[in-house]
């Protein structure tokens, strides 16, 4: 928390955080680690990570994030946490907002999503290391995410973009 609240990833050898973007970060680290911080009753560690969320949490970020690790480190940390705080809306709002602005990428020929988004454009690329090439495993494991997500917001749209993947 001292060295790199809001970083996306944390340095313990050098106690300094970096970001996955040269856009800035999402906060992977402390999203990720909102629910555990609930299941440990760690609650003054989490009502700080909370206000992070809520005073610096942003996704208008014009860079390239990985459509899987956004999916299961943040919109699923916010989900979990939503869930364990007895269904916060700050959380909600934010994990709709972040999905949103993932949709796009499963606007392929084949539905099988992109695997890297643009969080400010809303929009979807190829990897650049292995263009054209999708990993079955990561986008199998987008299910959970977003079918809980269609299932808490009535939203139906979530659930049938990863429905196509299947």
């Amino acid at each position: 928390e001292r060295d790199a609240m809001g970083a996306d990833e944390y340095h313990p050898m050098s106690h300094e955080g970096t970001n996955l973007s040269e856009a800035g970060g999402i906060g992977y680290t402390v999203v990720d680690s909102l629910d555990t911080m609930l299941i440990m009753g760690l609650d003054e560690e989490y009502q700080r990570a909370r206000q992070w969320v809520e005073r610096r949490l942003t996704f208008d970020r014009d860079g390239a994030f990985s459509t899987f690790e956004t999916t299961i480190r943040v919109l699923g940390g916010l989900l979990s946490a939503y869930h364990l705080t007895g269904h916060d809306p700050l959380l909600l709002d934010k994990a709709i907002d972040l999905t949103d602005r993932i949709l796009p990428v499963f606007e392929t020929a084949s539905g099988l999503p992109l695997p890297v988004v643009n969080l400010a454009e809303r929009k979807g690329y190829h990897a650049t290391d292995f263009p054209g090439l999708v990993s079955v495993a990561e986008v199998g494991t987008l299910q959970l995410e977003f079918r809980f997500l269609s299932e808490i917001t009535g939203n139906p749209i979530y659930g049938e973009k990863v429905q196509k993947v299947l």
